[in-house]
């Protein structure tokens, strides 16, 4: 592990950042559950008596974009992202640290990026009052959701490009 982010997983956890992060990560798994459950009546309501669950494709589709917003501040903040690092794992500590932390700041305007075209994506969606087909629930809902979880990525992110920074003056 980089030395900027040394020290048990549970301390970053331990913030009043992380434990959001994971509370969102948690309740990202349990509409994923959900959706399964759903998905499930739906198929045998469907198959058994000829009745599925009316917009339960609309459901999954918001539930899914939601529930993978909600895992990514957590991912990032318990490094839980997928490393290739092939050519860097020779690197020094402190050159691989300097590399993680340019990815950070990368990752950062990234997330920054996205939650913007988030924000501008709902307010559009709203203003147009733009609905599901057959449940005709506001599209607006899913992205002011998605919206939130990446603006904690972006604090996420924040943090932990502070941290590498922290790590390279040492």
């Amino acid at each position: 592990m980089p030395p900027a982010l040394d020290g048990p997983r549970g301390d970053r956890e331990a913030s009043g950042l992380g434990r959001l992060a994971r509370g969102l990560a948690l309740s990202g798994g349990m509409l994923l559950v959900a959706v399964v459950g759903m998905t499930v009546a739906s198929v045998l309501g469907r198959y058994l008596f000829g009745v599925p669950i009316p917009g339960d494709y609309e459901l999954t589709e918001l539930a899914c974009g939601i529930a993978v917003f909600a895992f990514f501040p957590y991912c990032h903040m318990t490094q839980g992202n997928v490393v290739v690092d092939f050519f860097t794992s020779r690197l020094s500590p402190r050159y691989r640290t300097a590399l993680d932390g340019l990815h950070s700041i990368a990752f950062t305007a990234m997330a920054g990026l996205i939650a913007w075209r988030l924000f501008v994506g709902a307010v559009r969606k709203l203003e147009d009052g733009e609905t599901t087909l057959f449940l005709e629930i506001p599209i607006h809902v899913a992205y002011f959701a998605a919206l939130v979880t990446a603006g904690l990525l972006t604090t996420v992110c924040v943090q932990v490009v502070h941290r590498h920074l922290q790590a390279l003056r040492r």
